[in-house]
């Protein structure tokens, strides 16, 4: 844990940027240290804090510490070059943090000429602190670093450390991977819908199925496939269900899904 706070700069608050920035303030961490510079009125308006939104990124870089990475990939391609003669016209060193996917870390030292740059993959639960966040560890990258990063996203996750070459499936599997818990989520109740419940119920009923069910996979040494054996009981009504998942090759489509995030996320650092 940093022993005073650091001024740090949030670049871009979209979804992930604004999540992570409202839970560092909200945690207490001192507002007049968190800022950030966002061009989009609409994005900018997601940041609930009273941090302060800086007219350009000169304000910024000439106080930050740390520099929060939270633009799009593509945006970054496009920007880079004018980050960097932002840096260098501050005469400071930051520490930056990248969220981006795909970017690796050869990429943003070349871009970014900075001593210190983490790559991080966290998902979108970090809006109800309840995220993961993946944060590279590589050779040149001093532990104090990872500690001040893993600090700033306990306020909204749980951290875990990664190899470079590993952070395209993280990518896959928990950068993307809430999106395919929605879209299981949305099956599950419109299938009690179709099976003749109202929606609000079906919903509030799959909502706290999978929560229930989450709950079980963390308070057990068991696993998912014995949790499953445990709730199909002979010729019963689950086994028929779980049946049918297997004739419609479901753990099959999740692991393509999975899959094809990953690719895509490989091609981003392309």
């Amino acid at each position: 844990m940093p022993s005073s706070a650091k001024n740090i700069l949030f670049i871009g608050t979209g979804n992930m940027g604004s999540a992570i920035l409202n839970s560092l303030a909200e945690s207490g961490y001192p507002a007049s240290s968190v800022f950030f510079y966002e061009p989009n009125d609409e994005s900018a308006n997601k940041t609930k804090s009273k941090t302060a939104r800086l007219p350009s990124l000169t304000d910024g870089f000439s106080k930050a510490d740390i520099v929060f990475l939270c633009i799009k990939p593509q945006v970054f391609a496009k920007t880079y070059a004018t980050i960097r003669k932002e840096i260098e016209a501050s005469g400071k060193d930051p520490l930056i943090v990248s969220i981006m996917a795909g970017v690796t870390l050869a990429t943003l030292r070349s871009a970014l000429k900075v001593k210190n740059i983490v790559r991080t993959m966290p998902n979108i639960a970090v809006a109800v602190k309840k995220g993961m966040v993946a944060i590279v560890k590589e050779e040149g990258i001093e532990e104090d670093v990872l500690q001040t990063v893993e600090f700033l996203f306990s306020t909204c996750a749980n951290t875990i450390r990664v190899f470079e070459n590993q952070i395209d499936a993280v990518t896959g599997l928990s950068g993307s991977g809430p999106a395919f818990v929605f879209q299981f989520a949305e099956a599950l109740a419109m299938g009690g819908v179709k099976a003749g419940l109202p929606r609000e119920v079906a919903m509030k009923l799959s909502i706290s199925t999978i929560e229930g069910s989450i709950e079980m996979l963390n308070g057990t040494k068991l696993s998912p496939g014995e949790l499953t054996a445990n709730v199909c009981s002979p010729a019963g009504t689950t086994i028929a269900g779980v049946q049918e998942l297997e004739n419609r090759s479901f753990r099959g489509a999740v692991m393509a899904a999975v899959e094809a995030a990953v690719k895509r996320s490989a091609e981003l650092g392309r």
